[in-house]
């Protein structure tokens, strides 16, 4: 007799999703991570921990210390998104279409002027592809070997 176990080696889950205008056309790409990625739930419980790190005294606060929804964006922007197609930046009147990188996702989400929407789309996405992979893996499991209750018998 033996116990079988399955070893997970990733639970990483990612998608690419379209963006889209009111009319239904196409804007940009992004790959969305699910939200249970390891990487954004530390990031989130970071974020959440903020007020217990730097305390109560507000008139300790400085110009470095963010907002609780900056680092809502940031967590977003560093462990949901993974990569984009059609993203153009419009700096001092020059359009430049930047490469995935962290640093420009932070800026896409914090700086553009439609951050929030972009945040809010990666976010269900996020939500959705993950609460769908764990379906999968849930209907997966219930159909592995029959379960015990943990106790062991003897035979007599």
């Amino acid at each position: 007799m033996a116990l079988k176990v399955a070893i997970q080696k990733s639970k990483e889950v990612s998608l690419w999703k379209e963006y889209k205008d009111i009319d239904g056309n196409v804007l940009a790409e992004f790959k969305i991570r699910g939200d249970g990625y390891k990487p954004f739930r530390v990031a989130i419980e970071r974020a959440q921990n903020q007020v217990a790190s730097k305390g109560y005294n507000v008139a300790l606060a400085g110009s470095e210390d963010k907002l609780y929804p900056e680092l809502l964006l940031e967590a977003a922007a560093c462990h949901l998104i993974a990569d984009w197609k059609g993203v153009v930046f419009v700096e001092d009147g020059k359009e430049i279409e930047p490469p995935y990188t962290l640093e420009n996702a932070t800026k896409l989400l914090n700086m553009g002027d439609i951050g929030w929407a972009i945040w809010m789309f990666i976010k269900v996405n996020a939500e959705k592809i993950q609460a769908d992979s764990d379906a999968i893996q849930a209907e997966t499991v219930g159909k592995s070997s029959i379960s015990t209750n943990g106790t062991q018998e003897t035979e007599g």
